[in-house]
């Protein structure tokens, strides 16, 4: 039987970086995704999870909770 391991990765995208920033996060983003696929790492979930103001409550961006597996090493 197939036994996996988990891994739990967080990225931050924030409403108040300038839009430039938030391409270049966004890129960044991508790398790490393609560096943990290389490894084995399969995206299998996902949830945003809304940063809100310490005072308003409004959104200010997501936290983005990336879920992976992959088979366990023998």
């Amino acid at each position: 039987m197939v036994q996996w391991e988990y891994k739990v990765a967080q990225q931050n995208i924030s409403d108040r970086w300038s839009a430039k920033r938030q391409v270049e996060e966004v890129i960044a983003f991508n790398e790490v995704l393609n560096s943990l696929g290389k490894d084995g790492w399969e995206l299998v979930s996902y949830e945003a999870v809304p940063l809100t103001g310490t005072f308003t409550n409004n959104v200010k961006g997501y936290a983005y909770l990336l879920f992976f597996k992959r088979p366990k090493a023998a």
